[in-house]
C-alpha cells in the first residue's frame, strides 16, 4: 500500500492566479494559517514515516512559508519521497542545495509570457519562474517538471501552441517531465467568470504539445485532460500501476483522510478513450508516456 501524506503548509500566496485550486488563500504575498514545523513533522512522526511513503507539499505558495527550508530539510533524513507543488518565482531566493533526488518540483507554466503573467495576475511572474526553475535545475540535484495547463487563453490566443512551443524553444529549463493538464473549473474561475476549456479545445492542444515534446525524448505526464486526438492511444493498454494507494490530507486546522477513487466525467461513459482516461484529482494517477511506453502511475 502506498501512503501518500498531502500537506498545505500555509494559505499565503505570491500569485493571484485566475483560476487558483484553492479558495481559502490570501493572496498577499505574506504566510497566512500556516502549518507549525513543529506540528509538521509531529503528524509525521506519529505516523511513523518510512522511505516508502510520499510527502505531498502544496499551499497556498510552499515558499511563502516562514520555516521552508527547515521544513524541506527536516524531511532528507527520512528518505520518503517528496514533491512540492510551487509557482518556483520564489525557488532562487533560497539554499536548496542539500535536497536530494527524493525532492521533487513541479511548476506550472501557463504557455508563453503574456499569458502565464495574465493567468497568475502578476506582471513578470513568468521571469521568476523560470529563474526558479534554472536555480533548482542548475543548483540541486532534484528532479524539476513543468507542468503546462491548457487554459482559456491558450485555447482563444495560441490556438495552434506555436508561441508556446517557442518559449520552450528558447529557455524554459527542466530536468524530469512535462505534466500536459487541463484548466480546473474552480470557485475562484467560477468567481472571476473565468471560461471553461472544453475536452475537445483540451485535447487537440494536448496533442500538439504530446507530439512535440514526444519528440524530444521527454518524459510526459497526462492527467485531467482529454487525450480523444491522439487516435493511436485508443487501443493502448498501459501497464497498470498496481499499489493500492492511501491519502492522508493535513494542514494546520484539519485532518481528513482522501479516497482516490472520485466520480469520473460524464463523456467517458461511451468514449472509445475511456479506459485510458485517469484524473489525478480523483485517482492521483496519471498517464505516462517514456521510452515510447505507456504506463499508469503517480503525479
Amino acid at each position: 500500500m502506498k501512503r501518500i501524506f498531502y500537506f498545505n503548509i500555509t494559505y499565503g500566496c505570491n500569485s493571484n492566479c485566475i483560476f487558483c485550486y484553492s479558495h481559502n488563500t490570501r493572496h498577499s504575498g505574506e504566510p497566512y494559517n500556516e502549518m507549525p514545523v513543529g506540528q509538521f513533522f509531529e503528524y509525521l512522526n506519529g505516523n511513523a514515516l518510512s522511505s516508502d511513503d510520499r510527502v505531498i507539499i502544496n499551499g497556498g505558495e510552499p515558499f511563502v512559508h516562514t520555516d521552508i527550508e527547515k521544513l524541506l530539510g527536516g524531511l532528507i533524513p527520512y528518505g520518503c519521497e517528496v514533491l512540492v507543488y510551487t509557482n518556483g518565482r520564489l525557488a532562487a531566493d533560497f539554499d536548496l542545495s542539500r535536497l536530494n533526488g527524493n525532492f521533487r518540483f513541479v511548476i506550472p507554466v501557463h504557455g508563453y509570457e503574456e499569458i502565464h503573467d495574465r493567468i497568475t495576475g502578476v506582471k513578470g511572474s513568468y521571469g521568476e519562474t523560470l529563474r526558479g526553475l534554472k536555480a533548482l535545475v542548475e543548483n540541486t540535484d532534484c528532479p524539476v517538471d513543468v507542468k503546462l495547463i491548457v487554459n482559456h487563453k491558450l485555447v482563444s490566443e495560441d490556438s495552434d501552441g506555436a508561441r508556446t512551443i517557442q518559449a520552450f524553444e528558447n529557455g524554459i529549463l527542466f530536468n524530469h517531465a512535462i505534466h500536459l493538464t487541463k484548466m480546473a473549473d474552480t470557485v475562484v474561475s467560477q468567481r472571476n467568470g473565468c471560461r471553461t476549456v472544453t475536452n475537445g479545445e483540451a485535447s487537440r492542444l494536448t496533442r500538439i504539445f504530446f507530439d512535440y515534446f514526444r519528440k524530444r525524448q521527454i518524459k510526459i505526464k497526462i492527467f485531467d485532460n482529454c487525450i480523444k486526438s491522439m487516435e493511436w492511444m485508443k487501443d493502448c493498454r498501459p501497464e497498470k500501476y498496481r499499489d493500492g494507494i492511501e491519502v492522508y490530507f493535513k494542514d494546520r486546522n484539519q485532518y481528513r483522510v482522501l479516497s482516490p477513487a472520485g466520480k469520473a466525467p460524464d463523456c467517458r461513459k461511451e468514449c472509445p478513450f475511456a479506459d485510458n482516461c485517469i484524473s489525478a484529482v480523483d485517482t492521483y494517477k496519471v498517464l505516462e508516456f517514456f521510452d515510447n511506453k505507456l504506463y499508469e502511475n503517480l503525479e
